[in-house]
C-alpha cells in the first residue's frame, strides 16, 4: 500500500511537471511580448517636421513608425523594448533629438497599429524594413546609421548590424541570448528545449564589424549586467561597456550617466 501511494505521488508530480512545460511552450509569446495595440485613428503627440509613416516589410506586412529630424548628418535607428507600444516610446526621441540626431523608431508586428502575427524572423524583416526606408527614402548612407536595440529589441538590432553595414551599434540591457536567460529564470522547466525565440546576440557578434556600445544597469533583475559583460567580452571588435551602478532594467535615462554615454558615444565613439 505505501509503495503504491508513493508511486501515485510520483505520478501526480510528473503529471504536473509535464502540464507546466506544456503551459510554458504554448504560452511562451505572451510571456515574452506585450503588445499594446493602437486604433488606427489614433493621433501621437508630433510636432513639425515629425513624421508617421508605414513601412512595408518584404513579407508585404505595415509596420508603424516614426521620424523625427535633426540637425546631424547621422540617424539613430530605434529597437524598443517588449511591452507597449509607440504610443509612449516615443516619448523616447527626446533624448536622441536633444542631441541633433535624426531619429527613427518602429512598432514590430503585432504592436500598435502594425499589421501580423509576432515571429522572430518576421520581427528580423520588421527591421530591415526600417533600415531600407531610412537609405531608399530619406537618402542617408549606411555609415550614417547607428542602430541601437533596448532589451528585447537587442536581438533585432544586432541581427540587423549583422545584416547591414553600419555605423555602430547600441545594445543596451541586451541579453546574451534569450536561450540563456530562460535558462537562468525558469532552469526547472528546461525551456531551451522548446523555446521558439533565440535572439542569439552572443552567436552574431562575429558577423558584426562596428564599433559596439553596452549600457547595463547595475542593479537590472529583469536581465542581469552579466549579459552585457558576456557580450561585450565576446567581441572583438572596437567596444564599450558602461554600466550604470543604481540603474535598473526600465530606468537607465532617469541616470546622468546614460546621457553622458550617449553624447560621448554619438560624438566620439562612431
Amino acid at each position: 500500500m505505501k509503495t503504491k501511494s508513493i508511486g501515485k505521488i510520483v505520478i501526480f508530480i510528473v503529471v504536473i511537471y509535464l502540464l507546466l512545460i506544456m503551459a510554458a511552450f504554448l504560452a511562451q509569446e505572451k510571456l515574452i511580448f506585450h503588445p499594446q495595440r493602437l486604433s488606427q485613428a489614433f493621433q501621437f503627440n508630433l510636432r513639425q517636421g515629425d513624421e508617421e509613416v508605414f513601412l512595408t516589410t518584404s513579407d508585404g506586412k505595415k509596420i508603424n513608425a516614426l521620424f523625427y529630424p535633426g540637425q546631424a548628418d547621422e540617424v539613430i535607428l530605434y529597437f524598443h523594448g517588449n511591452a507597449g507600444s509607440l504610443a509612449g516610446w516615443q516619448q523616447i526621441a527626446d533624448d536622441f533629438t536633444g542631441l541633433g540626431y535624426n531619429f527613427l523608431i518602429i512598432d514590430y508586428r503585432g504592436y500598435g497599429k502594425s499589421s501580423g502575427e509576432i515571429t522572430e524572423q518576421g520581427l528580423y524583416l520588421d527591421g530591415d524594413a526600417a533600415f531600407r526606408f531610412l537609405v531608399e527614402e530619406k537618402g542617408f548612407q549606411p555609415e550614417q546609421v547607428i542602430i541601437y536595440g533596448r532589451s528585447i529589441g537587442s536581438g533585432i538590432a544586432t541581427e540587423l548590424a549583422k545584416r547591414r553595414d553600419t555605423k555602430g551599434l547600441v545594445l543596451e540591457s541586451p541579453f546574451s541570448s534569450l536561450k540563456t536567460l530562460a535558462n537562468q529564470k525558469m532552469p526547472f522547466l528546461f525551456p531551451s528545449l522548446f523555446l521558439q525565440f533565440h535572439f542569439d546576440n552572443i552567436g552574431k557578434l562575429t558577423d558584426i564589424d562596428c564599433p559596439i556600445l553596452f549600457i547595463h544597469g547595475g542593479r537590472d533583475g529583469l536581465i542581469p549586467a552579466s549579459h552585457s559583460k558576456n557580450l561585450h567580452e565576446a567581441y572583438s571588435g572596437e567596444k564599450k561597456l558602461i554600466v550604470i551602478p543604481h540603474g535598473s532594467h526600465n530606468d537607465l535615462n532617469l541616470y546622468e550617466e546614460y546621457h553622458e554615454a550617449l553624447a560621448w558615444a554619438f560624438s566620439e565613439f562612431f
